[in-house]
């Protein structure tokens, strides 16, 4: 079970990125304003994230909540780091996530460890799909604006059928698949601002989705909520002490 939450937040995160990536139809603002956005080489944000698992009478909540930062985002020299606290079943964690020159470190309470991550190829993935026109204006319905002073307002449903693909090939493609899992959106909806420079500055998204495995089905609810700090301005960051953290091989890991 632990893998597959893992496996989730995974899909999640994906999810939230990619989709925060007037007199102008309304369609060709949104995917003006996520293609530039996809295309920026740093970015902080705040994210917050709460999902509800059910499973017959069993019923799961994590809530996670980051800051998030990341730089060089198009070159060897990409550096990110998350810090803040999940909470699973109302027992909160303090948690960090860093990445630079192929390791991905993460501490959980002090549990410390590392791991050689090939982001590179992570992210070429993760840009094919997004190049590739998911997740763009083709994939909503009802999707309506307003001005907002300086900033635009959209408000969308999403097709649950062409997410659900999505959501499948996307961890084909990323590589985190299992056998036997599969994903099948019920419903979707959310909300994204986009600035005057034409950049996504919030993004809020609800989905109710079963994630089948093996044959059990698990309901999930995922409602998510992310800020934008100043897109567009460049950013630094300052790398956690990577003393101490234990080397694992997660090819290992749940075999």
């Amino acid at each position: 079970m632990k893998k597959y939450i893992m496996i989730l937040m995974a899909v999640v995160t994906a999810l939230s990125v990619t989709a925060c990536k007037g007199p102008k139809d309304p369609k060709l603002i949104y995917d003006d304003a996520l293609k530039k956005t996809s295309e920026l080489s740093d970015i902080e944000a705040d994210s917050l994230t709460n999902l509800t698992m059910s499973q017959g009478e069993e019923k799961s909540e994590i809530k996670m909540d980051l800051k998030l930062k990341m730089t060089d985002v198009n070159s060897d020299a990409m550096k990110y780091l998350a810090e803040g606290t999940t909470s699973v079943m109302g027992q909160d964690l303090a948690i960090s996530m860093y990445y630079e020159n192929g390791y991905y470190y993460t501490d959980t309470m002090g549990q410390k460890i590392k791991y050689a991550m090939d982001i590179e190829e992570l992210m070429k993935k993760v840009r094919q799909s997004v190049d590739g026109g998911n997740m763009d204006s083709s994939y909503m319905s009802d999707l309506s604006n307003k001005k907002d002073g300086d900033n635009y307002v959209f408000t969308y449903t999403l097709d649950g059928d062409k997410l659900s693909t999505y959501v499948n090939n996307l961890i084909s493609q990323l590589g985190t698949e299992v056998e036997g899992i599969s994903y099948d959106i019920k419903d979707a909806s959310g909300e994204a601002t986009i600035n005057k420079e034409g950049y996504f500055s919030k993004q809020k998204m609800k989905m109710t989705m079963d994630m089948t495995v093996q044959g059990e089905t698990i309901s999930m609810i995922i409602d998510s909520d992310i800020n934008y700090v100043n897109p567009g301005q460049s950013l630094e960051i300052t790398a956690p002490n990577l003393d101490g953290y234990t080397e694992i091989d997660m090819n290992a890991v749940g075999q």
